[in-house]
């Protein structure tokens, strides 16, 4: 005994039409509320701890409404981050220690030093009430080369300026 299924229902592929549903939509929409509610509970619960406060300081959490899905998203504005997109991805799963080398515009060693890792305070994680993956950010052994500019007498310039 063979079933038929219809590959299409009224001009949409059959998964597309399941998620439309109202009932499905309804649903999403609960879900991304209560998780919200936790991953905000988390968070303030991370920037009353006096050993992560300065990691999450400027962190919020925002939600998101696709087509289809629902989003929960951990945002962070610290100006001192903004140039680098993964800071909000660092504060969920961590980041592994790294060396550092500032270079002189005729690339003599000037410093060298090494930025400590910490690890994830996953908040969202555990927010979605999913398993931790990573354990203590990268695994990959990092080294970050900076070379100072010609004219630039003290260094790099602070991103705070």
């Amino acid at each position: 005994m063979s079933i038929e299924w219809e590959k299409s229902v009224d001009g949409k592929k059959l998964e597309q039409f399941l998620a439309l549903m109202d009932g499905v939509q309804g649903e999403l929409e609960v879900q991304q509320f209560e998780m919200r509610v936790r991953a905000e509970e988390n968070l303030q619960r991370v920037k009353a701890n006096p050993k992560t406060r300065g990691a999450v300081s400027q962190s919020s959490i925002e939600t998101e409404r696709g087509r289809v899905d629902r989003y929960v998203v951990l945002q962070d504005v610290t100006r001192s981050d903004s140039a680098s997109v993964n800071s909000a991805m660092s504060i969920e799963v961590g980041r592994g220690a790294y060396d550092v080398t500032l270079l002189s515009p005729d690339g003599k060693t000037i410093n060298e030093y090494t930025v400590a890792g910490f690890e994830g305070l996953y908040i969202l994680a555990n927010a979605a009430n999913l398993p931790r993956k990573n354990k203590g950010g990268s695994r990959t052994k990092r080294h970050v080369t900076i070379r100072r500019k010609k004219g630039v007498k003290y260094g790099r310039p602070s991103r705070r300026d």
